[in-house]
């Protein structure tokens, strides 16, 4: 995939990736590369190569799995529930779910799709009941991420047989993260959801240094409700989020090679260095130097 030569997350009018989709990508809707088989799991790096702005679907799931977005961003409406994707985001698969997509950024997205058998599946998810959205913390997409590079890398299959189902355990554990909206009647839940992705879309889309009332004024909220609500479907604050999606994005640059530690600083708009340094260690437990040393792919 072709990009800038520039950071690639989220930033002022977000720095976009420079698309290099064939015609033949466009037709299955997306391409993937198989980094791993194992007994009962498939482990896949995926692109979505659609920019569609409204949703289409109905498609249908067809097996069980666990999805673990890494960059982009989207809408998904999975068996009735719509919510915001995005690197701080994942869902699982239930063979006949269906779904929706849309993509109101005009952006693809790139993911990583674990495929497990049915026995596999249960052991770690059978407790997640109806839910299928997943909250992804730091530690946990770090090591998603390092599993990825360290597959690259040609590390041996024990190893790595080993790292995923550190990962699903993790995966698992972050299952039970989230908000305590259930107790609200099904149709304020349904606002409330559209509202938080309403929000999330519009960090996506924007500069992440604006002031919560203007955050809330762009999408027709009040700072209180939003910053209320957000809480209560997501399980953390927007600051929370907002830091959470700069780290994702400095994390997606360092496995990729692009920038040093002081361009990314200011790329992403932190104080400077040490700021960044502060924030990353707060969220993923390790410094962006040792951060990029375990994602080199070489």
């Amino acid at each position: 995939m072709t990009v800038r030569q520039e950071p690639s997350g989220l930033r002022a009018g977000q720095a976009r990736r420079v698309r290099a989709w064939t015609e033949a990508d466009r037709e299955r809707g997306g391409r993937g590369e198989c980094l791993l088989r194992l007994p009962g799991i498939l482990l896949v790096d995926t692109e979505c190569c659609t920019d569609h702005e409204r949703f289409i679907g109905p498609g249908y799931e067809d097996g069980y799995g666990v999805v673990l977005t890494r960059s982009g961003a989207f809408r998904w409406r999975q068996q009735g529930e719509e919510s915001w994707m995005d690197a701080t985001a994942g869902y699982l698969t239930r063979p006949g779910d269906e779904v929706y997509s849309a993509h109101p950024l005009g952006t693809g997205d790139t993911a990583t799709l674990i495929h497990l058998g049915e026995t596999e599946f249960a052991e770690r998810f059978d407790g997640a009941g109806s839910r299928r959205r997943l909250v992804v913390t730091g530690p946990t997409d770090l090591a998603h991420r390092s599993l990825l590079a360290a597959a690259r890398r040609g590390t041996d299959r024990f190893e790595l047989a080993d790292r995923v189902q550190q990962l699903l355990g993790r995966v698992a554990g972050d299952a039970g993260c989230g908000g305590v909206d259930e107790v609200a009647p099904l149709p304020a839940r349904r606002v409330h959801q559209r509202l938080v992705a309403d929000a999330c879309e519009a960090l996506a889309a924007g500069s992440l240094t604006g002031s919560l009332d203007d955050l809330a004024g762009r999408i027709g909220s009040s700072p209180h409700h939003l910053s209320r609500v957000f809480r209560r479907v997501t399980g953390r604050t927007l600051t929370a989020y907002r830091n959470e999606l700069r780290i994702r994005a400095v994390l997606e640059d360092l496995a990729a090679g692009r920038g040093g530690l002081r361009a990314l600083s200011a790329a992403y708009e932190f104080a400077d260095q040490a700021h960044l340094t502060r924030v990353m260690r707060r969220h993923v437990g390790e410094t962006p130097s040792a951060v990029r040393e375990l994602l080199c792919r070489k």
